[in-house]
């Protein structure tokens, strides 16, 4: 289906009976045809999944959790147009942030009834008798039926709805969610049970029209947000969806790549994201572009704990691994999405601050990629020792690890390390240093202070398991001192008295 966009590129004839035929199954091909205006740019992959939710008659209610900036509005204004072209909806309620927004919708598929004369008269559409920008009618002439459209604002009366004795049969919230409406507990839950409750008993019953659909799009601000319910509720179809590819959405920000390269570059977004972790605000880019909900509420980290530097010398440094076993077949076929990264960190230690010096981490890499990051870093950072796990794949890492050294004749000591409960593990070894600013990172660490400022909410938490893995044993007060261990040489030695009985 993805080749037939190319027989409806810009500039090129279109037989209007054949585009009437793959738009029906196509809204891509419907999209370009039809509003080539809108559709300037190529669209991204992402939203052909979008559009199969939105398209499915077995999807009754469908919730779209899509990041800042993907279209939303442009894909509800374009659904409810095809509904209308193709005569599946007889009374559509359109509701937006606010009716000023709602309007603006409503003005946009008039203005199309009146001007786009490709699109209404293809499917013989002429506006009927009531045409105002928030409410109107659409004579269908080749159905010889009208349809009736209403646009409000989420907190107007969206209660009763009914023209010409039909129920809405399409329910559009169209990007409904603001900081301003999900600021207070009361806010969300009063809009949450508009939605539904009211709204989702103004849809048509299925008796009466099987086709009948509700739909949100909305980029989510809150964990108790209307979005986030549906979310749970199980009579809800959720697909979401951030600015990064699924491949590199948990990889380091250097590493991430833009899900839409079109209309977000991925150096553009990159740039953002540092930006934000800059002027400590990395909570919101989280939300607003990866849909990722990040509440101090139920945060065990502060973000404001975190301390930045920029060179730091003198340290006493630890490298610590978390593997990850090379990829199944099933997984290279998937594109290693949800497949744990594998992350190599170099922690410092200086008098009583611990600074992260270097985080690398890749997905889907081959043992010999973990062996060169493991002697490069060693070799760069002079470590004392490194630390690795010795449970099931770990402990042939370190079986490999030890012999390149003996190939390479080059040594370093390998501590092994047995993880216990790893929540545990993470929080006490946070909670007190990073809470008396003894935590220092570079700006650059995003995917760590991503996962700090979320956890325990977080998909992947690797990053701060193998923080946790290499502070643990950065304790050790001789570490203290850094490299600078020579105020230790005229320490006299303690006096032996008598063994242990």
């Amino acid at each position: 289906m993805e080749n037939l966009i190319d027989t409806v590129a810009p500039g090129a004839a279109v037989d209007l009976s054949e585009a009437v035929k793959l738009g029906a199954v196509d809204n891509e091909i419907y999209g370009r045809v039809f509003f080539p205006q809108t559709f300037r740019q190529p669209s991204p992959s992402f939203q052909r999944r979008i559009w199969n939710d939105l398209d499915n008659p077995s999807v009754r209610f469908s919730n779209q959790r899509l990041f800042r900036g993907s279209a939303k509005t442009t894909i509800s204004r374009v659904f409810s147009s095809k509904r209308i072209a193709y005569g599946m909806s007889k009374t559509i309620l359109y509701i937006g942030a606010s009716e000023g927004a709602a309007a603006r919708s409503g003005a946009w598929l008039r203005s199309n009834v009146e001007r786009n004369k490709l699109w209404s008269s293809t499917f013989a559409l002429t506006p009927g008798r009531k045409w105002t920008d928030t409410e109107f009618e659409i004579w269908h002439d080749t159905l010889k039926t009208n349809v009736w459209c209403l646009f409000v604002g989420i907190t107007g009366n969206v209660r009763g709805i009914n023209f010409d004795d039909y129920r809405p049969d399409l329910i559009v919230c169209d990007d409904i969610l603001t900081d301003e409406n999900c600021s207070t507990m009361e806010q969300r839950e009063k809009i949450s049970d508009l939605v539904h409750g009211a709204l989702k008993k103004s849809l048509a019953p299925v008796v009466d029209d099987p086709n009948a659909k509700m739909v949100m799009l909305a980029t989510p601000q809150h964990k108790e947000d209307v979005s986030s319910v549906a979310r749970r509720d199980p009579t809800w179809h959720t697909v979401e969806q951030g600015c990064w590819t699924p491949e590199t959405a948990e990889l380091d920000v250097n590493q991430q790549v833009s899900i839409w390269e079109d209309r977000f570059p991925t150096a553009d977004l990159r740039r953002e994201k540092k930006a934000a972790v800059a002027i400590n605000k990395l909570s919101s880019f989280v939300k607003e572009m990866e849909v990722k909900l990040v509440t101090k509420e139920t945060a065990d980290f502060r973000g404001e704990w975190l301390n930045y530097y920029e060179t730091i010398t003198g340290t006493a440094n630890i490298l610590a691994i978390d593997p990850s076993p090379p990829p199944s077949d099933s997984q290279v076929a998937k594109g290693f999405v949800g497949k744990d990264p594998e992350v190599l960190q170099v922690w410092g230690r200086k008098n009583d601050n611990y600074y992260l010096l270097e985080s690398v981490s890749s997905v889907g890499e081959t043992p010999e990629w973990t062996i060169s990051q493991f002697f490069r870093l060693a070799i760069t950072y002079r470590i004392m020792s490194a630390v690795v796990e010795t449970v099931a794949y770990q402990r042939t890492l370190k079986w490999l690890l030890e012999k390149e050294m003996q190939r390479r004749r080059m040594y370093f000591h390998i501590q092994p390390f047995v993880g216990g409960n790893k929540y545990a593990r993470i929080r006490s070894t946070f909670a007190g240093p990073a809470s008396q600013g003894k935590i220092f990172v570079r700006a650059e660490h995003t995917n760590f202070i991503s996962q700090f400022e979320t956890y325990p909410n977080v998909d992947h938490d690797d990053e701060l398991d193998v923080a946790s893995i290499a502070l643990g044993t950065l304790i050790n007060p001789f570490a203290a001192a850094g490299d600078d261990v020579e105020q230790y040489a005229n320490v006299e030695s303690l006096a032996f008295h008598r063994g242990a009985p």
